[in-house]
């Protein structure tokens, strides 16, 4: 069975690429649709719809992102492909940010402040000379090469930091 990988956003889909080529995933590259996870947050987007027609048989969904509330509708057209007890979701609440923030040791300053993730690590997050600046060239200067070992450990300690729904699965259970 192949997997599609929903991205919600630029930043988390550069984390899963970090991952993926660091081979540090129960799945690889080859066990994904198309070999990569994709930037969308519905199954109505036409070119996975085009993808998933084309492949035509039965594929699990794992949406990655910090908003889980929205349901994952399934078109019609790809009810025989995508079944709704094969979609798993996993959690980066409250934004992709917050690994930024474990891995420089300010998540006690963050719970201090009134900040969203994004804007404190604006504000106190700084690599190879540049602010973080919400591009995902960021991300991979950040964790890329040498580094992804960092990224491992901030996704363990988000585990214990942050609780979520039941339902929602954490990037960390993706790992081998």
């Amino acid at each position: 069975m192949k997997y599609l990988m929903m991205c919600e956003g630029r930043n988390e889909k550069a984390i899963m690429n970090l991952l993926l080529d660091a081979n540090k995933l129960k799945i690889t590259r080859d066990d994904l649709i198309e070999l990569t996870p994709f930037n969308v947050r519905q199954l109505s987007n036409p070119t996975i719809i085009s993808m998933l027609k084309n492949y035509n048989k039965e594929v699990a969904i794992l949406r990655v992102g910090d908003s889980q509330r929205d349901k994952l509708i399934i078109p019609n057209e790809l009810k025989d492909i995508v079944s709704p007890n094969r979609i798993y979701k996993y959690c980066t609440l409250p934004e992709i940010e917050i690994l930024l923030i474990i891995n420089e040791g300010l998540y006690n300053e963050f719970l201090k402040s009134n900040d969203k993730p994004k804007e404190f690590a604006k504000k106190h997050i700084v690599y190879n000379k540049t602010k973080y600046n919400q591009l995902s060239e960021f991300f991979v200067d950040y964790y890329g090469g040498k580094r992804i070992h960092n990224l491992i450990d901030n996704l363990k300690k988000y585990k214990h930091l942050k609780k979520h729904n039941k339902n929602d699965l954490y990037l960390v259970d993706l790992l081998k």
